[in-house]
């Protein structure tokens, strides 16, 4: 069975304040600068002028000589262990129904996720295993969340991503995967979930639409289908 490794690195974390600091493309209607607000205005404008491979060693600069920094640092391991404890009761659960809904088997046995001190929680899919992160200034019920709507993203790229891409483009495949994670919200995920998806601003209508479809036909082929059909 699939498992989910939990642990900090701090050059994944400098890495994801420069990924979502230089990408407002992907705001999809939030609030970038508050999105972005854990990192001082005086370092945001030294990355957001900077190349990626300059902000990061400006970030990596700012982590080593901040004692807030290693402050957060210092309390991350507690957090660890109070997820994992929690994630375990549900593990198995979660990527049993992933599979059925996915219709496919899970593409990889161990999921390793770090905690981020942003806001925001990328992932990486050029990197092997595949990984993902969850932002420390959440708690359980939003971490458990994260867990899976990440999960669920990487199941989706890896078996469809390019198949999609090739008939909508990549701007596209990315909306209707994050619309796709309206699923958490549905009945199928009722004993995992305790902190809502809500998704991003600009995709509610569409996600509406996929739920209507979803709690008509439980079928994620289908599902996918009606929605490449509503994006084209």
């Amino acid at each position: 069975m699939p498992k989910v490794t939990f642990s900090y690195d701090r050059h994944k974390d400098v890495w994801s304040w420069v990924r979502i600091a230089q990408d407002r493309d992907e705001s999809w209607g939030t609030n970038w600068r508050k999105e972005n607000q854990h990192i001082p205005d005086f370092l945001l404008d030294k990355i957001l002028k900077a190349s990626k491979e300059d902000a990061i060693r400006m970030v990596e600069k700012h982590f080593s000589t901040s004692e807030y920094q290693q402050y957060k640092e210092s309390i991350m391991s507690a957090e660890i262990d109070s997820l994992t404890n929690i994630w375990q009761t549900k593990e198995k659960e979660f990527f049993k129904i992933l599979e059925n809904i996915s219709q496919k088997p899970i593409y990889q046995n161990v999921f390793p996720c770090y905690f981020t001190t942003g806001f925001m929680c990328p992932y990486k899919t050029n990197e092997k295993p595949n990984w993902f992160m969850v932002s420390i200034w959440k708690g359980i019920p939003f971490w458990i969340t994260t867990i899976c709507h990440e999960i669920l993203h990487l199941q989706f790229i890896y078996y469809w991503r390019d198949e999609i891409t090739a008939k909508i483009g990549k701007e596209k495949f990315e909306i209707l995967k994050e619309s796709l994670t309206f699923l958490l919200d549905e009945d199928e995920f009722d004993n995992i979930i305790l902190s809502e998806d809500k998704g991003y601003p600009n995709h509610q209508a569409l996600r509406k639409e996929l739920s209507e479809f979803w709690q008509k036909n439980k079928n994620f082929n289908g599902l996918v289908e009606f929605g490449i059909k509503k994006l084209s």
